[in-house]
């Protein structure tokens, strides 16, 4: 994945300092790591102050871009952005339809955010990884280790 251009990330940064919802949402757009390295979104929705000393996103411009489909992009990606854009005060999110398809990493972005936005900066949050196999089905390897018993899903 090719780095953020610049010293974008760290005016976006300078720009919402102090305010724990807007740097909750930057700070859930760097991490997760596609949106700011997009130049359609970046030419559309970042925009600079006069001394080109910080940086803002255009959440409305932002969220009107995505719904016009202007912004193609993955289920989970338009999520993202969405939960971002909510997070600041954008229009209201189904979190049940936001969250459900995204993997433990993106989970716990949006959770560290939700803490961020709420001023709890320094929080920790585990994810547990999600089970590689069904539950109740028996999975065996080329040893012939049982990875997975098949009586309840759990791993032995």
């Amino acid at each position: 994945m090719s780095p953020i251009p610049g010293d974008l990330a760290a005016l976006l940064r300078v720009g919402a300092r102090g305010y724990h919802p807007e740097e909750a949402a930057i700070k859930l757009l760097i991490d997760h790591g596609t949106w700011l390295r997009r130049q359609d979104f970046t030419r559309a929705c970042v925009v600079f102050d006069d001394a080109q000393s910080a940086a803002f996103i255009d959440w409305r411009l932002a969220i009107k871009a995505l719904n016009a489909g202007d912004l193609p992009c993955s289920a989970s990606e338009a999520n993202i952005l969405r939960l971002a854009t909510a997070l600041n005060g954008g229009p209201g999110v189904s979190l049940r339809d936001a969250l459900i398809g995204l993997d433990s990493r993106n989970i716990r972005l949006v959770a560290q955010a939700v803490l961020h936005a709420n001023g709890t900066t320094n929080g920790t949050v585990t994810v547990p990884e999600p089970r590689r196999f069904p539950p109740g089905v028996r999975v065996v390897d080329a040893a012939g280790n049982v990875l997975q018993d098949g009586q309840d899903g759990e791993e032995p």
